[in-house]
Protein backbone atom coordinates (compact mmCIF):
# COMPACT_ATOMS: atom_id res chain seq x y z
CA UNK A 1 0.00 0.00 0.00
CA UNK A 2 1.25 3.51 -0.86
CA UNK A 3 -0.35 6.07 1.44
CA UNK A 4 0.41 9.74 2.11
CA UNK A 5 -0.63 10.90 5.57
CA UNK A 6 -0.88 14.62 6.28
CA UNK A 7 -1.01 15.89 9.85
CA UNK A 8 -1.16 19.35 11.31
CA UNK A 9 -3.27 21.62 13.44
CA UNK A 10 -6.38 23.42 12.22
CA UNK A 11 -5.76 25.75 9.25
CA UNK A 12 -2.22 24.50 8.60
CA UNK A 13 -3.01 23.94 4.91
CA UNK A 14 -3.76 20.21 4.93
CA UNK A 15 -7.11 20.23 3.17
CA UNK A 16 -6.35 22.92 0.62
CA UNK A 17 -2.98 21.45 -0.40
CA UNK A 18 -4.63 18.03 -0.63
CA UNK A 19 -7.22 19.44 -3.05
CA UNK A 20 -4.47 20.87 -5.24
CA UNK A 21 -2.53 17.58 -5.26
CA UNK A 22 -5.64 15.63 -6.20
CA UNK A 23 -6.19 17.94 -9.17
CA UNK A 24 -2.52 17.84 -10.30
CA UNK A 25 -1.25 14.37 -9.54
CA UNK A 26 -2.34 10.71 -9.71
CA UNK A 27 -3.42 10.60 -6.07
CA UNK A 28 -6.87 10.54 -4.53
CA UNK A 29 -8.18 11.21 -1.05
CA UNK A 30 -9.32 8.64 1.46
CA UNK A 31 -12.83 9.66 2.48
CA UNK A 32 -12.90 9.22 6.23
CA UNK A 33 -15.95 8.97 8.47
CA UNK A 34 -16.99 11.28 11.27
CA UNK A 35 -19.76 11.88 13.76
CA UNK A 36 -19.34 15.66 13.64
CA UNK A 37 -22.08 17.74 12.01
CA UNK A 38 -21.75 18.41 8.31
CA UNK A 39 -20.73 21.97 7.40
CA UNK A 40 -22.89 23.79 4.84
CA UNK A 41 -20.27 23.43 2.10
CA UNK A 42 -19.58 19.72 2.69
CA UNK A 43 -20.94 16.78 0.73
CA UNK A 44 -21.62 13.43 2.40
CA UNK A 45 -19.50 10.72 0.79
CA UNK A 46 -17.13 13.26 -0.75
CA UNK A 47 -15.79 15.33 2.14
CA UNK A 48 -16.59 12.73 4.81
CA UNK A 49 -18.95 9.87 5.44
CA UNK A 50 -21.20 11.46 8.09
CA UNK A 51 -22.50 8.92 10.60
CA UNK A 52 -24.54 9.13 13.76
CA UNK A 53 -22.81 7.92 16.93
CA UNK A 54 -24.88 4.73 16.79
CA UNK A 55 -24.04 4.01 13.13
CA UNK A 56 -20.35 4.74 13.74
CA UNK A 57 -20.23 2.35 16.69
CA UNK A 58 -22.07 -0.35 14.73
CA UNK A 59 -19.60 -0.14 11.85
CA UNK A 60 -16.66 -0.10 14.25
CA UNK A 61 -17.87 -3.31 15.91
CA UNK A 62 -18.16 -4.91 12.44
CA UNK A 63 -14.49 -4.16 11.63
CA UNK A 64 -15.32 -1.52 9.03
CA UNK A 65 -12.54 0.86 10.16
CA UNK A 66 -8.75 0.45 9.92
CA UNK A 67 -8.43 2.98 12.75
CA UNK A 68 -10.63 5.28 14.79
CA UNK A 69 -9.93 8.33 16.89
CA UNK A 70 -11.68 10.82 19.11
CA UNK A 71 -10.83 14.43 18.22
CA UNK A 72 -12.43 17.77 19.11
CA UNK A 73 -15.41 16.03 20.66
CA UNK A 74 -16.23 13.80 17.69
CA UNK A 75 -15.31 10.37 16.40
CA UNK A 76 -13.36 9.82 13.20
CA UNK A 77 -12.49 6.63 11.38
CA UNK A 78 -10.80 5.33 8.24
CA UNK A 79 -12.95 2.84 6.31
CA UNK A 80 -10.97 -0.21 5.22
CA UNK A 81 -12.48 -0.14 1.68
CA UNK A 82 -10.87 3.29 1.15
CA UNK A 83 -7.28 2.04 1.64
CA UNK A 84 -5.72 1.52 -1.77
CA UNK A 85 -2.49 2.62 -3.49
CA UNK A 86 -1.81 6.30 -4.12
CA UNK A 87 -4.24 7.60 -1.56
CA UNK A 88 -3.93 10.62 0.68
CA UNK A 89 -5.41 10.90 4.14
CA UNK A 90 -5.54 13.71 6.67
CA UNK A 91 -5.17 12.49 10.24
CA UNK A 92 -4.37 13.68 13.74
CA UNK A 93 -1.57 12.13 15.84
CA UNK A 94 -3.81 9.45 17.36
CA UNK A 95 -4.81 8.33 13.85
CA UNK A 96 -1.19 8.24 12.72
CA UNK A 97 -0.25 6.13 15.73
CA UNK A 98 -3.03 3.69 14.83
CA UNK A 99 -1.77 3.40 11.24
CA UNK A 100 1.80 2.86 12.35
CA UNK A 101 0.63 0.02 14.62
CA UNK A 102 -0.86 -1.68 11.56
CA UNK A 103 2.74 -2.16 10.34
CA UNK A 104 1.85 -1.43 6.72
CA UNK A 105 4.73 -0.52 4.44
CA UNK A 106 4.58 2.40 2.03
CA UNK A 107 3.22 4.95 4.50
CA UNK A 108 4.67 8.48 4.31
CA UNK A 109 3.68 10.88 7.12
CA UNK A 110 4.21 14.62 6.72
CA UNK A 111 3.45 17.19 9.42
CA UNK A 112 2.38 20.69 8.36
CA UNK A 113 3.50 23.24 10.93
CA UNK A 114 2.11 26.80 10.90
CA UNK A 115 2.38 29.59 13.44
CA UNK A 116 -0.76 30.33 15.48
CA UNK A 117 -1.25 33.85 14.17
CA UNK A 118 -1.37 32.63 10.56
CA UNK A 119 -3.73 29.81 11.52
CA UNK A 120 -6.04 32.20 13.35
CA UNK A 121 -6.16 34.49 10.31
CA UNK A 122 -6.93 31.55 8.01
CA UNK A 123 -9.76 30.36 10.28
CA UNK A 124 -11.23 33.87 10.36
CA UNK A 125 -11.08 34.09 6.56
CA UNK A 126 -12.98 30.82 6.22
CA UNK A 127 -15.69 32.15 8.53
CA UNK A 128 -15.01 30.29 11.76
CA UNK A 129 -16.49 31.77 14.94
CA UNK A 130 -13.94 33.58 17.16
CA UNK A 131 -14.77 31.48 20.24
CA UNK A 132 -14.40 28.28 18.20
CA UNK A 133 -11.05 29.51 16.85
CA UNK A 134 -9.71 30.16 20.35
CA UNK A 135 -10.90 26.73 21.51
CA UNK A 136 -9.34 24.97 18.51
CA UNK A 137 -6.00 26.69 18.87
CA UNK A 138 -5.89 25.81 22.57
CA UNK A 139 -6.76 22.16 21.91
CA UNK A 140 -4.33 21.95 18.98
CA UNK A 141 -1.49 23.01 21.30
CA UNK A 142 -2.11 19.76 23.14
CA UNK A 143 -3.13 17.42 20.32
CA UNK A 144 -0.48 18.49 17.82
CA UNK A 145 2.56 19.01 20.04
CA UNK A 146 5.40 17.77 17.85
CA UNK A 147 7.06 15.98 20.74
CA UNK A 148 3.91 13.83 21.02
CA UNK A 149 3.78 13.05 17.30
CA UNK A 150 5.85 9.97 16.50
CA UNK A 151 6.52 8.32 13.15
CA UNK A 152 6.83 11.45 11.01
CA UNK A 153 8.93 11.39 7.86
CA UNK A 154 9.10 15.19 7.48
CA UNK A 155 7.92 18.47 9.00
CA UNK A 156 7.13 21.36 6.61
CA UNK A 157 6.57 24.91 7.85
CA UNK A 158 3.59 26.20 5.85
CA UNK A 159 3.53 29.72 7.29
CA UNK A 160 5.21 31.47 4.34
CA UNK A 161 4.61 29.14 1.39
CA UNK A 162 1.81 29.33 -1.15
CA UNK A 163 -0.65 26.45 -1.19
CA UNK A 164 0.35 25.65 -4.77
CA UNK A 165 4.04 25.40 -3.86
CA UNK A 166 3.16 23.47 -0.72
CA UNK A 167 1.17 20.90 -2.70
CA UNK A 168 4.06 20.42 -5.13
CA UNK A 169 6.59 20.07 -2.32
CA UNK A 170 4.46 17.55 -0.44
CA UNK A 171 3.83 15.38 -3.50
CA UNK A 172 7.47 15.37 -4.67
CA UNK A 173 8.59 14.56 -1.11
CA UNK A 174 6.03 11.74 -0.94
CA UNK A 175 7.43 10.16 -4.12
CA UNK A 176 11.04 10.52 -2.95
CA UNK A 177 10.31 9.06 0.48
CA UNK A 178 8.43 6.12 -1.05
CA UNK A 179 11.53 5.32 -3.11
CA UNK A 180 13.73 5.61 -0.01
CA UNK A 181 11.50 3.15 1.87
CA UNK A 182 11.76 0.42 -0.79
Amino acid sequence: MKLLILLGPSASGKTESAKIMINRYPISRVVTATTRPKRASEIDGFDYHFFSEMEFEKRKSQGYFAETAYYNGFRYGTPNPELRDDKLIILEPQGLASFLHLKRSGIVAIYLKTDEETRQTRMQLRGDDQAAIAKRIQQDRIDFALERTQGLDLVIDTTAISLSDLADRIYQTYLRLLEDKK
